[in-house]
């Protein structure tokens, strides 16, 4: 029989090889048939297989086990099952329990197991089914339990990383600024602390070299005080000058033993991971980095390749989307000048047409609530093309300069002063409530552009037109046409001076 034994593997030769004086097996010239039988399917099976015999559950596996057990191989052959998985027997008693009191079959899939078999306790995942071992001899009883199975580890471990991976992707795809993504990001690598414990965003300023990283939030640590112990060991550690020197953190760098860390505490108040992985996030158009992003890494997983790859990857997802949103924020920036540009005069900087006819037409709505009645003042300059023709274009774009911050001083604090085209100005007075008050304001319009000649400078003067809402002039169009008519029959009248529109001005 210990030939027989011997000759199926390494699990078979130390099975062979074993002194069961000690166990709560005889020697397997002793074993009953069913138990023989049992154990040669066992050994001889290339898919992992476990026999559990007697009623302390004698341990016996094959070769597809050993990898699975770490160093509990060779000692666990032939021991009882709460000996060899001292760390899962609470979760594995009740299940062997049934099988053994004739309950029938059992199976689990993707079961959680914390187990001991490198030193360390680890997270595994596996999928096992549990069937009962009956003696023929005994009329049937059952006398053991067969288990199959396979460590689902890697496929779960993997599935969860890259549904945290999709997540984050969903999560930062629309958003809008820089700032959004760096809060955002720890947020979601929040909801899985089985992979991230904990994650620290920094950022540095425009220029790194010059600044310390700022941080922007965290995941996972219990508050402020546990973060700010957490950032003092990190600058320490002297890491955060390394990154911005461009030291090469290829993969992330793995750091630990940090001065001062026994005292960071995760959010449920239990010693945050003594190990971390740090990755730089970069804008990909330049080599320096834009921050940092700290991952604590599990104690209950391995630290291998896979495990750092999907941090670099994650840094690379915040990464890309920090220059998406770079990108969006200098995309709204120029489309925002763009609308401005629109709207102003790019000379004097003063709103333009299109401006002013969207300012009067929201004064006249209000106008129409009781906010008293709406005012234009079409201003043309008189001898403004004299300036031109005799000093160069220059000097009239220095003139249009001063005229429009002239206006802008003379006119009230809430009154729109607008350039249209040339020579061509405008100002919009909300609540009028007599004639008497925009009459005020033409009048000093017409003082303060009144410039007298001076060496080659002609005389400059303004003729200036006014409109005042009223029933039959409610549109801003027509508004602005009527204070237009004004102004040339101003100038009709020997310019210089203001009128007041009058409706028999039209013919």
């Amino acid at each position: 029989m210990k030939r027989l034994f011997a000759a199926c593997g390494e699990a078979g030769r130390v099975l062979a090889a074993r002194d069961w004086s000690s166990t709560t097996l005889n020697p397997p010239r002793d074993w009953s048939p069913s138990l023989r039988t049992a154990v040669c399917i066992c050994l001889e099976s290339r898919f992992p297989m476990i026999v559990m015999w007697g009623s302390e559950l004698a341990y016996l596996y094959n070769d597809p086990c050993i990898p699975h057990l770490g160093d509990k191989h060779p000692a666990a052959m032939g021991m009882p099952l709460r000996l060899v998985w001292p760390e899962v027997w609470e979760e594995l008693r009740p299940l062997s329990a049934r099988v053994m009191s004739g309950g029938g079959a059992t199976w689990s899939t993707n079961k959680l197991l914390l187990v001991r078999r490198h030193g360390y306790l680890e997270e595994a995942y596996f999928t096992f089914s549990f069937s009962p071992l009956r003696e023929m001899s005994d009329g049937g009883r059952i006398r053991g339990v067969l288990s199959t199975y396979q460590e689902t580890t890697q496929e779960v471990v993997r599935s969860r990383r890259l549904a945290c991976q999709r997540e984050l992707t969903a999560a930062l795809t629309r958003l809008r600024t820089q700032r959004s993504v760096c809060i955002r990001a720890p947020s979601v690598l929040g909801n899985h602390p089985e992979d991230i414990p904990y994650s620290i965003v920094l950022l540095w300023g425009r220029y790194p070299s010059l600044s310390t990283p700022q941080l922007v939030t965290t995941s996972g640590l219990g508050g402020r005080q546990a973060t700010r112990r957490a950032l003092a060991a990190f600058d320490r550690s002297g890491l955060l000058s390394e990154v911005v020197n461009e030291t090469p953190l290829a993969g992330g760098r793995v750091v630990s033993g940090l001065r001062g860390w026994e005292s960071v505490l995760l959010a449920d108040g239990s010693p945050a991971p003594a190990t971390a992985v740090v990755v730089a996030l970069r804008n990909r158009t330049s080599a320096a980095p834009v921050g940092i992003l700290v991952v604590g890494a599990s104690e209950l997983l391995a630290l291998d390749q896979d495990y750092r790859d999907f941090v670099e990857t994650i840094a690379g997802q915040i990464s890309f989307g920090l220059m998406l949103t770079r990108a969006r924020e200098a995309e709204r920036t120029r489309a925002a000048s763009a609308r401005r540009s629109s709207l102003r005069d790019a000379l004097t900087g003063l709103p333009n047409r299109i401006s002013f006819l969207r300012n009067l037409g929201k004064a006249l709505l209000r106008s129409q609530r009781g906010n008293g009645r709406v005012a234009v003042l079409f201003i043309d300059l008189d001898g403004f093309k004299a300036v031109n023709d005799t000093l160069g274009h220059r000097a009239g774009d220095n003139l249009l300069c001063e005229v429009a911050s002239r206006l802008r001083r003379t006119v009230r604090p809430a009154d729109v002063v607008a350039r249209f085209a040339g020579d061509e100005f405008a100002v919009l007075c909300e609540e009028i409530e007599t004639m008497g008050a925009v009459e005020t304001i033409a009048s000093q319009v017409v003082e303060v552009l009144t410039l007298a000649g001076s060496g080659d400078r002609p005389t400059i003067a303004a003729s200036v037109g006014v409109a005042l809402s009223g029933p039959g002039l409610l549109d801003p169009e027509e508004l602005l046409n009527a204070s237009d008519i004004a102004m040339y029959a101003a100038k009709r009248q020997g310019r210089g001076r203001y009128l007041l529109y009058e409706e028999s001005m039209r013919s």
